[in-house]
């Protein structure tokens, strides 16, 4: 099999699966327990963190919460953020770009009051910082960008809002980076909240970090014993909590090595692809290296998965979240492409184990699957 649906989920590395193990059955004890047992497990907890800090170079700037994945951080640090702001702050600058999480959300929040603002894409698929600034009130207290996209790998202008929102000290700048980690560069600058998901980047499912630079402009949204900052409060999942540092110690340290070896996968693909008629790239020239969008005008998407999974290569039409919904991509739709594309795209995400074999029996898959298909293509 030619796994090719990494930004969907990653295999867990091995060694994250053995920490998770290994804490089960030797630390399984609640950390918020006062016994000498529990006072281990929360120490272990702490250290964790501390070692998350490092990582990530984050010089104590943020407080780390443990979530489940970037779903539940988001749902936690928007809704947070914006309840904590809806007496002075309700306006809310999002775009149609954002993954499910987010975009949901925003408009939970629409419904409740607050006034949610939509900001331009370019045919690039980037933020319109032109329109940001348009946008941009004494009243804005919430705006929320991912830092690559998740349909076509683009890279948003992170720094730049950063900078935009150094005049607007009451809007928190959230960034969903679950795309970013392990690939290109993170930014933390004048960023408020980040979040990410353990399974994209060779972690387990059901494995989250939520970074907040300052806990106390967040409403809690879950409620009950008290734990993570009163933020999350539930039982702890240690084993879980201290495997995510596995990955993502492996994630960053191997980043530049993976962007490198990925890039030259993706820039090989776009060339093979260039010589047939009918398949366009979707993706801007210069997103992030480990996605790949392609549109084959005249056939559609779940034909072309279903063809390529006879070939034993996996990959999917948009992102796993909304690929069942039936509706038109809203990121590809914002870039100005034709519906007959869009219904017509694939998406190709790569990941740390993949190989140059398997790109080569991408492209033969790809040759048998074009045969099949090139009458219905438009030219």
């Amino acid at each position: 099999m030619i796994y090719l649906d990494n930004a969907a989920t990653t295999k867990p590395a091995q060694d994250v699966l053995n920490t998770y193990v290994k804490v089960n059955q030797d630390l399984y004890f609640n950390p918020n327990s006062p016994h000498k047992a529990g006072l281990q497990a929360e120490q272990l907890l702490q250290q964790a963190k501390v070692q998350i800090n490092q990582i990530l170079g984050l010089e104590d700037r943020f407080d780390i919460i443990f979530t489940s994945g970037a779903t539940e951080s988001n749902n936690m640090v928007l809704k947070g953020a914006a309840y904590n702001r809806k007496p002075y702050a309700d306006e809310i600058i999002v775009s149609v770009i954002e993954h499910p999480s987010v975009l949901e959300v925003m408009r939970q929040l629409e419904e409740e009051g607050f006034n949610l603002k939509y900001v331009n894409v370019t045919k690039e698929g980037k933020i319109d910082l032109e329109h940001l600034k348009t946008l941009m009130t004494n009243r804005v207290g919430l705006v929320t960008c991912m830092q690559v996209n998740n349909i076509t790998g683009q890279e948003q202008p992170i720094t730049e809002i950063a900078e935009l929102l150094e005049d607007y000290p009451k809007a928190h700048f959230h960034v969903d980076a679950v795309q970013a980690i392990g690939k290109v560069p993170l930014t933390f600058n004048r960023v408020d909240s980040m979040s990410f998901s353990g399974h994209k980047f060779n972690g387990l499912k059901g494995q989250g970090l939520l970074l907040v630079r300052n806990i106390h402009n967040l409403e809690p949204v879950i409620h009950g014993g008290g734990q993570e900052y009163g933020l999350r409060s539930g039982t702890v999942n240690l084993p879980i909590d201290i495997a995510i540092v596995k990955a993502l110690k492996h994630a960053v340290q191997e980043r530049e090595a993976l962007n490198s070896r990925l890039r030259n996968y993706n820039e090989d693909l776009r060339q093979f692809m260039q010589n047939y008629k009918g398949v366009k790239i979707n993706s801007p020239q210069n997103s992030a290296p480990h996605i790949l969008n392609v549109g084959f005008d005249g056939v559609k998407g779940e034909v072309l998965v279903n063809a390529f999974s006879k070939q034993d290569v996996m990959l999917s039409t948009t992102s796993a979240c909304s690929s069942k919904r039936g509706h038109l991509n809203e990121v590809l739709l914002s870039m100005g492409i034709s519906e007959s594309r869009i219904e017509g795209s694939i998406r190709i995400s790569m990941g740390d184990l993949t190989s140059a074999d398997d790109i080569k029996g991408f492209k033969i898959a790809f040759e048998k699957v074009y045969e099949e298909m090139k009458e219905l293509l438009k030219p």
